[in-house]
């Protein structure tokens, strides 16, 4: 009932069958064109509805609207820069590889098994010429944005990309080594030469 689409005609006569099929594409359009709204609706509820209705969406939803996500990030044609997008639909989850010179930033992120009732799961993977406050700052950016916006994992990604781009642009080379990040302690220039002010690695 949710991998075809329903077809209606005004002379048909609805049977119940019929019925159940509308109601689950009604219910399927709805959470993949507003997950935020539905979960909130879905938190509000008391146990019993919550349960029936995550049992629900687990058994018959979330399958669904996992592949279209993960296959949206496949293959869209939007262009990246500096970052790949994978998506591995066994294991519900999206790679994004941001790649700066000869160094990478992953992030994972994880759709639950009563995915979009559920909050996502993001492992920041290994952090790069980055505070650990401001990774974390990112990672709940990035957090909020899947739980509470009507975004797609791909525009989820987009954001934090923004904001590696941003954290990197306009950062000089070091006039030692020739890079931004230093090859073994992934560090950004923080001395400066009191003769001619360029910044290099400690």
């Amino acid at each position: 009932m949710f991998t075809e689409p329903v077809k209606l005609s005004p002379q048909e006569v609805f049977s119940s069958a019929k019925l159940q099929h509308v109601a689950c594409q009604v219910y399927l359009d709805t959470i993949c064109k507003l997950p935020a709204l539905v979960r909130a609706w879905w938190n509000s509820q008391n146990k019993r509805v919550m349960d029936h209705v995550e049992k629900f969406t687990s058994n018959h939803v979330t399958s669904v609207i996992s592949s279209r996500e993960i296959q949206a990030v496949q293959n869209a044609d939007v262009s990246l820069e500096n970052m790949t997008v994978k998506g591995r639909p066994t294991a519900r989850e999206v790679v994004a590889t941001y790649t700066i010179e000869e160094v990478a930033i992953e992030l994972v992120v994880k759709l639950p098994a009563n995915h979009p009732l559920g909050v996502v799961t993001i492992d920041g993977g290994r952090r790069v010429g980055v505070s650990q406050s401001q990774w974390r700052h990112w990672l709940l950016q990035l957090t909020t944005f899947l739980t509470h916006q009507n975004g797609s994992i791909l525009d989820g990604l987009a954001l934090w990309k923004r904001n590696v781009d941003k954290r990197f642009e306009g950062v000089e080379e070091c006039m030692i080594c020739f890079y931004v990040l230093h090859g073994a302690t992934c560090q950004l220039p923080k001395l400066s030469c009191r003769t001619c002010k360029k910044r290099f690695h400690s």
